[in-house]
């Protein structure tokens, strides 16, 4: 093996054998349908990505599925755009159905609207892998950020950096989104150690910055003592960095982020966003990819899974202490 293999190709080289590792402790998921005859080497697949709407965290996503397929030669790949709404979300599903994609990656928009398309999918026997936001119909995988527990963290390190003591605001998700529960209920549980923090509001910014904006300039004049800010993504978190700036307070103000966007990993290294939960999508995609195509490759049906798949991507809390340690190739 050549002693310079970049670490972007290297990770593509040991997908497969890392999203293996991932599922293992899965491995009775399957059940006792039987396998279908191993695909000859001449079959072609297709597979396609639904995302939620275009954003740095599913174009990340599509990069790193990208990186994996695009080594197979008989797989072709694309990626379609849900423009926010579960109805064309679900129109996207069944023209993939309909035309026999041999998988379909999936970032719902509502997480019980796409349940009956993602059983239509099974049923056809195609496997749904979500990204990062689950639904309530059982698929084949699900591959994630550490929602939950990445967000208690959050919530400690807020906590300390705000001295234990003062007032919260959550710019949040919309509702009928799983992660929206799990990122706002793992901070709440973090900040839960600081009984002289109190969270004075809670609204959704839709996941837009320009949102964000709007919101935290709102719930400022109605508290101005408002000191932290939570934001369930880094676009929203950005937003309260540009209200903070534009009203003079940044100073005086923790914000947080979720996800570590490259805007966000910046806005710190420029001593503006306080912080955020980090995790490399590229290699999120990529362990999507590779059990995608190890399951079609395989030829492991759809309904063969007893019990879903989950995959959790670790995670770092960055600070300016140590955003530094996030490398150029792992930032998206």
């Amino acid at each position: 093996m050549r002693r310079n293999l970049s670490r972007r190709n290297f990770l593509k080289s040991v997908g497969v054998g890392a999203a293996a590792a991932g599922l293992a402790p899965y491995a009775p998921l399957i059940g006792s349908t039987p396998r279908k005859a191993a695909a000859q080497d001449n079959a072609s697949y297709r597979m396609a990505f639904i995302q939620f709407m275009p954003h740095t965290v599913p174009a990340a996503w599509s990069t790193g599925i990208e990186e994996v397929l695009t080594t197979q030669a008989n797989i072709s790949y694309e990626l379609l755009d849900g423009q926010g709404r579960p109805d064309v979300q679900i129109g996207l599903m069944e023209n993939l159905i309909n035309q026999g994609v041999n998988a379909i990656f999936l970032q719902p928009v509502d997480s019980v609207a796409l349940g009956p398309s993602i059983a239509a999918a099974r049923d056809a026997g195609i496997p749904v892998i979500t990204l990062n936001i689950d639904a309530v119909e059982p698929h084949a995988v699900h591959v994630e950020m550490n929602h939950y527990f990445g967000a208690v963290a959050i919530g400690q390190a807020m906590g300390e950096l705000m001295g234990g003591s003062g007032k919260v605001a959550i710019l949040n998700a919309p509702p009928g989104i799983i992660i929206r529960d799990q990122r706002t209920n793992g901070f709440l549980e973090g900040l839960a150690q600081f009984p002289d923090i109190q969270v004075v509001a809670d609204q959704s910014a839709e996941w837009d910055r320009r949102r964000a904006q709007e919101v935290l300039a709102a719930m400022l004049a109605a508290d101005p003592e408002i000191t932290g800010v939570y934001g369930v993504n880094d676009s929203m978190a950005l937003g309260a960095v540009d209200v903070a700036k534009s009203n003079g307070v940044l100073e005086n103000m923790v914000i947080f982020g979720n996800d570590g966007e490259i805007a966000a990993l910046e806005s710190i290294e420029a001593g503006e966003l306080t912080g955020t939960q980090y995790t490399d999508v590229f290699q999120q995609g990529r362990f999507a990819a590779s059990i995608a195509a190890s399951l079609i490759t395989g030829g492991v049906p759809a309904g063969a899974f007893t019990r879903q798949g989950r995959v959790l991507m670790p995670y770092t809390i960055v600070t300016a202490d140590n955003v530094g340690t996030i490398q150029p190739n792992q930032r998206w």
